[in-house]
């Protein structure tokens, strides 16, 4: 029986190692800062990735030079010598293959990638370049004018303006492209005095890329520092909107112009990067030097990622999941990283029914029971009717039958019936540790043919024949004795 409840407890228990093992979740990705980059002169002032090159281009000023300079993302070291310019890049934007757009304060230059040379006054600007934002699909530019407070769409292969100016009350804070509708977004924060008071007003502007022209507006809150930095998923049709003073970014549907949601963005949010291929948003916090990774599906922070201090700008490469942070004057390179599962550990293999285990009781190895083979045989009667000599006990070879034999009113041991024998399914008389239990209408031969017995019977086989042995010569021993008691 203890064998049996042992085979049973280890099943169980490699039942439950394999559903442990069956319901763990795969390790989730994590985020890991593989360098940080610093240019040679000058502090950064932008930064953009090429997915298609593995280069990543970095403006930067020290207040009077100014350079480009082009990056491997897979080594990062530098690619030839900085390129020097002759106005400080504050934002660019990656356009065609082989074209990279830099905002010179009042123009717009084209930075050539394969000759690693600069056509400056490409696209002239009245006022000042704040933001851009390229739809090469398209063939289009978008400007955001901060003194001129508009957004200008550019026809890339003219260098002309597509339609008027979008002039808006406030300078554009944020701007990006949906490349599938082919439609820019910019936003803007400001204050009025409505009734006495001040109330400000945050928007998100959407201008038609094959008009210029301003097609819809969604409105965002009322906070004083309010939306800055926008992103777009142009397989969901989906913008997200950094709302830097409110501490979230609003989920806006592009399709129907209206806010779906909200996601809590503590640290002043202010950039936005999205990576169509894993979902996975990302806000560079200006209050916490830190860019955060965000799950739009569970609408939660996943993780943080340190950067230098206040990150103000992110660029993405979608291809190797990879994210800029330009904070602190350099540009801090992260990639996203999917753990390997670690390997199964290893565990002990369940037992062949065919041996069965051993038992672990300590004294089952010092006594070795008589086999059944070695049973004692009982003599013929005497033809004469004397009582035969009786065959000492296997287990006392010194005793005589008188103290060997129990008397026939012995309590402990009922008397059997006339010419009846104890086998070894039958109970023997007390041996001093209690009557065993057995089933007296299944003899041995029988459960050992049942399946579920076979391990049990296995183990007690040997001590239920030594018993059973013994058991029947003292029976013999009595029916002798009864038989010389009544020989006239």
């Amino acid at each position: 029986m203890r064998t049996a409840l042992l085979t049973t407890a280890a099943v169980l228990a490699l039942t439950g190692t394999a559903a442990v093992r069956a319901t763990t979740p795969p390790p989730a990705p994590f985020h890991e800062n593989l360098r940080t980059i610093t240019p040679a002169t000058g502090s950064t002032l932008d930064a953009e990735v090429d997915p298609a090159t593995d280069r990543l281009y970095i403006s930067s000023s020290d207040g009077t030079a100014h350079h480009l300079t082009v990056y491997d993302t897979v080594t990062g070291a530098p690619v030839g010598d900085p390129v020097e310019l002759p106005s400080p890049a504050t934002v660019m934007a990656l356009g065609a293959p082989g074209t990279l757009y830099l905002g010179l304060s009042t123009r717009i230059a084209v930075y050539d990638t394969a000759n690693r040379t600069v056509a400056d006054h490409r696209l002239p600007v009245e006022g000042s370049v704040s933001l851009l934002a390229a739809d090469p699909g398209q063939g289009r530019l978008y400007v955001g004018n901060q003194a001129a407070k508009s957004v200008t769409v550019y026809d890339t292969g003219t260098g002309t303006a597509v339609g008027a100016p979008v002039a808006l009350p406030f300078h554009p804070a944020g701007l990006a492209v949906d490349t599938t509708g082919h439609t820019g977004y910019a936003t803007y924060v400001g204050g009025a005095v409505e009734n006495g008071s001040v109330v400000y007003r945050n928007i998100l502007n959407a201008v038609d890329g094959a008009t210029g022209r301003l097609t819809g507006t969604v409105s965002l809150g009322t906070t004083a520092l309010g939306s800055m930095g926008v992103t777009v998923d142009p397989a969901g049709r989906t913008g997200y909107v950094a709302n830097l003073a409110a501490g979230t970014v609003s989920v806006v549907d592009l399709a129907e112009l209206k806010v779906t949601g909200s996601l809590a963005v503590d640290g002043n949010p202010k950039a936005l990067a999205y990576d169509p291929g894993t979902t996975t948003l990302y806000a560079a916090r200006t209050g916490a030097s830190s860019v955060a990774v965000v799950d739009p599906g569970s609408g939660t922070v996943t993780e943080t990622v340190a950067t230098g201090e206040r990150p103000a700008a992110l660029a993405l490469d979608p291809t190797d999941h990879t994210l800029f942070t330009v904070a602190g004057g350099a540009v801090t390179q992260t990639l996203r990283k999917t753990p390997t599962p670690p390997e199964p550990t290893p565990t002990q293999e369940p037992t062949s029914p065919t041996t069965g285990p051993t038992d672990p009781t300590p004294t089952a190895t010092t006594t070795t029971p008589a086999p059944p083979t070695q049973e004692p045989t009982d003599p013929a009667p005497s033809p004469t009717g004397t009582s035969p000599t009786p065959i000492p006990a296997p287990t006392s070879t010194s005793a005589s039958p008188a103290t060997t034999a129990p008397t026939p009113t012995d309590s402990t041991s009922p008397a059997p019936t006339s010419g009846g024998t104890t086998g070894a399914g039958d109970s023997p008389g007390d041996t001093g540790t209690g009557p065993i239990a057995t089933d007296d209408t299944s003899p041995t031969g029988a459960l050992a043919a049942t399946g579920s017995r076979t391990l049990p019977i296995a183990l007690t086989a040997a001590s239920l024949a030594a018993l059973g042995g013994t058991a029947l010569v003292l029976t013999r021993r009595r029916a002798a004795q009864e038989e010389t008691a009544t020989t006239p």
